[in-house]
């Protein structure tokens, strides 16, 4: 699969989970985390897993509270696990969110 190709891709699953993303350097995607406009999601294929077959391909995912200029949390998953981890994120958010108040 060409680089285009997986990028249309990436765009396609982000859009399947109703994020509108824009992108940015580096073949990466970036939008607010759902639910919390001051968190940054940021997402990009980075590499397949040796021996498995392509669609088992990882994203690279990154949760940044934009404020305090520090990363959340990261995650690198296979694309079938996206939804659940964006759900994931918004919990580990909340919890970040308490505990820095």
């Amino acid at each position: 699969m060409t680089n285009l190709n997986n990028f249309q891709k990436l765009i396609a699953l982000a859009n399947e989970h109703g994020i509108i993303c824009q992108p940015a350097q580096e073949e990466c995607l970036i939008a607010c985390l759902p639910g919390y406009d001051n968190f940054l999601l940021a997402f990009t294929w980075s590499g397949a897993i040796e021996g498995e077959p392509p669609e088992h391909e990882l994203i690279a995912i990154s949760v940044q509270d934009m404020a305090k200029e520090v990363t959340v949390a990261a995650w690198q998953i296979p694309a079938y696990l996206f939804g659940n981890v964006l759900r994931q994120a918004q919990m580990l958010v909340a919890a970040h969110k308490d505990f820095i108040s």
